[in-house]
């Protein structure tokens, strides 16, 4: 599993969305600093690596370092720069959840980092049925209730059985989080950018060991197989 302590990624989490929106208030009064600012935003992209990573303990330090050497530059009154409160970053997620198991659990955890809020949609037991080619065992309302109980989740709703990204016109989010094997960034990309929606896109980098709702599903019945 990825190895993440959530009040420290919470924080550098916090942190990084503060100094994203503070930045935007740097003006540079002495040119000569200007190696030391791009110093300091190698720092800051350094923390957005190892925090996408989940080591945000060098996370965290990486961007005391940018920030301490902006501080630096304002104190000798040669940038201008002021900490801004950032607006609220809505987290979309979305999957089948059948058979919750721990690779779901791991998935809803990462992606509650990515912001303040995760909304998790739900697939609907017709959408679930045309792309697996089966039945899900639980219904769509059983799926929806199991996933709207974990603490992660801010709120889940039911997919539209339309139109599968009209979701994301309804959630409105500023990322999108996709496990390991849910389809293709350049796919996704392409139907932002049709429906003139800028959303940052954030991908679960492993597999949760061999967890899957299918291989769960066969190991059931493989066991009561040999029971019966």
């Amino acid at each position: 599993m990825i190895a993440m302590s959530g009040d420290i990624c919470e924080r550098l989490y916090k942190y990084l969305s503060m100094f994203s929106e503070s930045i935007k208030t740097l003006r540079i009064v002495d040119s000569s600093c200007s190696n030391i600012v791009d110093l300091a935003m190698l720092y800051y992209k350094d923390s957005r690596y190892y925090y996408e990573k989940g080591d945000c303990v060098t996370g965290l330090v990486t961007i005391s370092y940018a920030e301490g050497l902006l501080d630096a530059l304002r104190n000798l009154g040669l940038i201008e720069w002021s900490w801004v409160k950032p607006r609220e970053r809505i987290v979309f997620a979305a999957g089948s959840f059948d058979i919750l198991h721990p690779g779901h659990i791991e998935f809803l955890r990462w992606a509650s980092t990515l912001g303040d809020k995760l909304y998790v949609v739900v697939s609907r037991d017709d959408n679930y049925e045309r792309f697996k080619g089966v039945k899900p065992v639980f219904r769509e309302d059983e799926r929806l209730a199991i996933v709207s109980a974990i603490r992660f989740v801010y709120k889940a709703l039911l997919g539209s059985r339309d139109d599968i990204y009209s979701s994301i016109h309804e959630v409105k989010p500023s990322v999108i989080a996709l496990g390991y094997d849910q389809l293709r960034d350049r796919d996704l990309k392409e139907v932002l950018s049709r429906e003139g929606l800028d959303v940052e896109i954030y991908r679960m980098d492993r597999r949760v060991e061999n967890y899957s709702s299918t291989n769960i599903k066969n190991r059931i019945c493989s066991y009561w197989c040999l029971k019966t």
